[in-house]
């Protein structure tokens, strides 16, 4: 998945409700669709290329 071209706001918006669509996937007793390891993959990295880019914009902050 390339995330390069999304800008840092859009990522975390991605992140966010891939998240909230999980959950309601989740309480809706949906578990077994094949979209269900798409959107977790998605979150596992859009929230990676997120921690990744503001580590490298924020030295300071490295590895938090």
């Amino acid at each position: 998945m390339d995330l390069d071209s999304v800008s840092n706001k859009q990522l975390q918006e991605l992140e966010r409700l891939a998240q909230e669509l999980l959950l309601v996937l989740r309480k809706a007793k949906l578990k077994d669709l094949p979209l269900i390891e798409e959107l977790n993959q998605l979150v596992l990295e859009s929230g990676k290329a997120r921690r990744e880019r503001f580590d490298a914009e924020n030295t300071e902050y490295l590895g938090y």
